[in-house]
């Protein structure tokens, strides 16, 4: 019978800790969950700009995005600079018209910024554009987004859900799978935050990203 194993003392863990927060090839460092904490914005460990999703979405695509694709968001900062980064171009909708005219000027070429009120004309802009790869759901009025989203892809096109294990989006999320969309909901910490969160892909066979 092997020896039991005893737990780590109190001054054991702690030590354990602060060479988890130091270690050059801890998580907490190289995933730049550290960096974000410090600045207050989601960016890798090199201080490249990260949307806010949680670890495992944000490694699936760096993997299969490219620059073919386009981009459409709800919600704008940061992850629009991503995009811009990893696909062709990519369009965000905001409804704080302060906060567009904060961060217009860090927006390169292929990134668009469009202002909405709160409501219809939000939840509908996607609309005005021809449809997208990708959209990413990620603002306000986030079911109703969903639903209008589902008819403004591409024949390839997927999209991601942030914060879905609310359980005001679940009747959303059931309605996307009656039309057809498949689900792959990914869990794991954002940047700046060790509190697990949740975000769902949607997409259907032939996918643009390859899944």
């Amino acid at each position: 019978m092997a020896d039991e194993v005893k737990p780590r003392s109190r001054i054991a863990t702690f030590l354990r800790f602060l060479k988890l927060w130091h270690h050059p090839d801890s998580y907490l460092v190289k995933s730049g969950l550290l960096r974000s904490y410090r600045a207050r914005r989601p960016v890798d460990a090199d201080g490249e700009p990260l949307p806010w999703l949680n670890y495992p979405f944000i490694g699936l695509l760096k993997a299969r995005l490219g620059k073919e694709l386009r981009v459409f968001e709800y919600g704008s900062g940061n992850s629009t600079l991503f995009f811009a980064e990893h696909a062709g171009t990519v369009v965000s909708v905001e409804h704080s018209q302060q906060w567009v005219s904060e961060i217009s000027s860090q927006m390169p070429d292929n990134a668009t910024l469009v202002h909405a009120e709160p409501g219809p004309d939000y939840i509908t802009k996607p609309n005005e554009f021809e449809p997208f790869d990708l959209i990413l759901i990620d603002g306000l009025d986030r079911p109703q987004c969903l639903a209008n989203a589902l008819n403004r892809l591409t024949e390839a096109g997927v999209i991601i859900l942030d914060d879905s294990q609310r359980w005001e989006y679940k009747d959303a999320i059931e309605s996307a799978q009656q039309a057809g969309f498949k689900t792959l909901p990914l869990h794991g910490p954002k940047p700046g935050s060790i509190i697990g969160s949740e975000s769902t892909l949607f997409y259907r066979d032939q996918n643009c990203l390859g899944l």
